[in-house]
Parts: structure tokens; C-alpha cells; sequence
């Protein structure tokens, strides 16, 4: 097994762990959220939906944000872009996964009867993949890597 292979493995792993603990806080926020927001909201599941979604992702956001781009994508032999380059396009690509889980959220809900709460961890889970392909070829990755995935 080659250095690239073994450094590509941790990698994944130091991620898959930061993004179990941020589903961790973004499930316990999410779901306090919806039970909370549920009489104030009581005929618009998906606005209740999307409102505890966005707020539980802020928070999960700010410690995904700050782990991975200390410890999962930064390292001292590796150029990693300062937060000015890579602050905006984390929030740009954690924006569209938040669209994306909220709509799957509300279509387990509606059509399928699944407790929010029940949904919530399955949607996401299917979403774990493209959050760290976008975060590894395009958020953390330095201006040489991004260009050749724009040119590919």
C-alpha cells in the first residue's frame, strides 16, 4: 500500500469521526428543535422541518468546519487554503446538503409517514459522501487541486 492510499484512508476515518460527532450535536439539536417548534408550527411540518434543520446545522457546522479544517484536510505538509478561501465554500456546499437533507426529511415524512427524527439520520447518512467529496476536492483542497476538478 502505497503513502497516498494509507494518508487517503486516515483521512476518510478522521473524517467519518468528525462527521459522527457533528451529526452527533446536529441530531440532539435537530431533534430538541422539533419537538419544540411543533405547536408553533403545527400545519407547516415542512417550514418546522427546515427551520429546526437550518439551526441544528449552524451549530453542527461550526464544529465540522473547525475540526476538519484543523485535523481531517490540514496538515503541516500541506498547503491548505486560509479560511478566507475555504470559509465561503464550506458554507456554500454545507447550504446545498442542508437543502438536500431538509427536502429528503419532508418527503420520508409525507409520503412515507417516517418520524422526522427517524428520517433525519437516514437522509443524512445517504448525504455523508457528497459532503466529503465536495470538502475534499473543492472546500479543502488547494488552488491546483481545484482546478484540475474544474478543468476534469
Amino acid at each position: 500500500m502505497n503513502t497516498q492510499t494509507v494518508t487517503s484512508r486516515v483521512r476518510f476515518a478522521l473524517f467519518a469521526c468528525s462527521s459522527l460527532i457533528s451529526t452527533g450535536v446536529d441530531q440532539l439539536v435537530a431533534g430538541i428543535l422539533f419537538s419544540l417548534l411543533r405547536e408553533t408550527f403545527a400545519e407547516a411540518d415542512f417550514l418546522r422541518i427546515l427551520l429546526a434543520s437550518i439551526l441544528a446545522r449552524c451549530v453542527s457546522m461550526a464544529v465540522n468546519y473547525a475540526i476538519n479544517r484543523r485535523m481531517v484536510f490540514g496538515n503541516k505538509h500541506e498547503m491548505t487554503p486560509c479560511k478566507r478561501e475555504s470559509l465561503p465554500r464550506y458554507i456554500l456546499l454545507e447550504a446545498a446538503i442542508l437543502s438536500l437533507s431538509s427536502m429528503g426529511v419532508w418527503i420520508a415524512h409525507i409520503s412515507f409517514g417516517i418520524l422526522e427524527w427517524q428520517a433525519k439520520p437516514l437522509v443524512d447518512l445517504a448525504l455523508f459522501f457528497l459532503n466529503y467529496t465536495g470538502q475534499q476536492k473543492w472546500v479543502f483542497a488547494d488552488r491546483e487541486a481545484r482546478k484540475q476538478v474544474v478543468a476534469a
